[in-house]
């Protein structure tokens, strides 16, 4: 009986060099499910979704439908593509797998998994980030060649990348999923560590939608900001000590141009008898 071929449809089209010539090639053998070992590069970090326990009771009916992909790691083998069918297969309860064994390099592995996460949608957008950044700094790939690989632009790419850029709480809201990625994405248009979090509490509070957040974002960007006091005439400056000590409490001599005032302050009903009393004084000494 020839061996059954039931690869995935878009597996060859996402890494072509590593799943090439396929035809020539035995289409998959059966392997005990304790001989696997997850992928060290796996991007995705969270698997008890609903999704999961869909595939589990999909395999406890029909069985793995699409091998997992493999390479060998000394006399076991290590997951490529397909970790969530290999942990539903072991929660279904089954004792073997379908396996495809292929040669990969640590960089095509990290890829493969990546990619395979990101075009079932498996990935949190903080995952997806994390995974860009090793492929990156790890194996030295670029924002084009990413885009090539996954099929997403260039700058959703680097756009990803900078939520890694994120305050801790705001990351754990993303995590938590209060906020989507179009939040956090739009918190970055924010100059600072406090004030993405000072707006992530309004968006929690008002519930805004990812627009609303945008818009919010806007108008704080095109407030003003506060002038800074303007530098005091240095004559101005030694008069108002002169004037404080004289007076004994503080002294403040504001002036444009040929045009002023002077303000004495005091903090008591004692201290303004006193301070009439020394400026009734002062007239009456002139």
């Amino acid at each position: 009986m020839p061996p059954k071929s039931s690869l995935g449809k878009g597996l060859g089209a996402m890494f072509p060099d590593l799943l090439n010539d396929i035809s020539a090639r035995p289409s998959f053998i059966m392997c005990g499910i304790e001989e696997l070992t997850p992928n060290r590069f796996q991007s995705r970090k969270e698997f008890s979704d609903q999704e999961q326990k869909r595939l589990v009771t999909s395999i406890k009916k029909n069985g793995i439908i699409q091998p997992i992909v493999v390479r060998r790691s000394g006399s076991a083998y290590e997951i490529i593509a397909g970790e969530r069918r290999w942990r539903a297969a072991q929660e279904a309860g089954l004792k073997e797998v379908p396996i495809i064994i292929r040669d990969a390099e640590d960089s095509q592995a990290a890829e493969l998994s990546l990619i395979e996460n990101v075009q079932r949608e498996g990935l949190n957008s903080l995952d997806e980030a994390e995974a860009y950044r090793m492929l990156m700094t790890t194996f030295g790939l670029s924002q084009e060649e990413l885009s090539a690989r996954v099929g997403k632009d260039r700058s959703t790419i680097a756009n990803t990348v900078r939520l890694l850029k994120l305050p801790a709480e705001i990351k754990k809201a993303l995590i938590d999923k209060t906020i989507s990625s179009g939040h956090a994405r739009a918190l970055l248009m924010l100059d600072t560590p406090g004030e993405q979090i000072k707006v992530l509490n309004i968006i929690l509070k008002k519930t805004l939608s990812v627009r609303e957040t945008e818009s919010l974002i806007q108008r704080l960007k095109k407030k003003p900001a506060k002038k800074s006091a303007a530098k005091k005439d240095p004559v101005l400056r030694d008069l108002e000590k002169e004037l404080s000590s004289l007076f004994m409490t503080a002294i403040q001599i504001r002036q444009q141009k040929n045009k002023g005032s002077i303000e004495i302050k005091f903090n008591t009903a004692e201290e303004l008898q006193r301070l009439v009393a020394l400026l009734m004084n002062l007239t009456e000494n002139k």
